[in-house]
């Protein structure tokens, strides 16, 4: 009877695995199609994209956090690219288990948003060898209260800065450095790395 429940757990575990890596997969396509297609894609050659480049979905790149909320009004001053700055407020600290590891990063919210997205502009050991060298990105959804969310790195994307300089990227805080190689999300064309 033990072994036929394991069975049936392992069974139901990988229907759960296929249906997630299903559904990444629609969102990357998604996002090609809307890089080719779209009038306000950030992509100037158009016609000659054939996608993005992408790491394997791995569902251990979905992690749980714990939230804990910044109370005081702590704003920061984030560098774009072009020289910039943006400030946003440090929202709360995350943390989560990768690898066996704790991490902690802090997600920003711009001053005049309200509730929905927070973001986490962040950077990790596969900068420049395999990824963008100045970081990537990720919007996560949010809910006045949470105390835990998850965060999916298979989600990570590139800033539009690296597709058309004419773009204004914010640059990852130190803060955010992930001391992981984080091989999920969007990987860098070789010629940009």
């Amino acid at each position: 009877m033990g072994i036929v429940l394991v069975a049936i757990s392992l069974v139901i575990n990988a229907l759960r695995v296929n249906e997630y890596k299903i559904t990444i997969a629609k969102i990357r396509n998604q996002k090609d199609e809307y890089f080719k297609e779209s009038e306000t894609s950030p992509i100037p050659n158009q016609e000659n994209f054939r996608g993005l480049l992408y790491f394997d979905t791995e569902p251990r790149y979905k992690v749980s956090a714990k939230l804990q909320y910044i109370d005081t009004l702590s704003l920061i001053r984030v560098l774009r690219n072009d020289g910039k700055l943006t400030q946003y407020r440090r929202f709360a600290h995350a943390t989560f288990m990768l690898d066996n590891i704790s991490h902690t990063v802090v997600l920003l919210k711009l001053l005049n948003e309200e509730d929905g997205n927070l973001f986490l502009p962040f950077t990790d050991m596969t900068n420049g060898k395999g990824t963008y060298r100045a970081g990537r990105y990720l919007d996560i959804n949010w809910k006045k209260g949470q105390k835990n969310l998850d965060i999916d790195f298979n989600l990570a994307y590139n800033p539009y800065c690296v597709y058309n300089y004419k773009y204004s990227c914010p640059i990852p805080p130190r803060e955010n450095f992930i001391k992981a190689f984080i091989q999920a999300g969007e990987k860098m064309v070789p010629e940009q790395e």
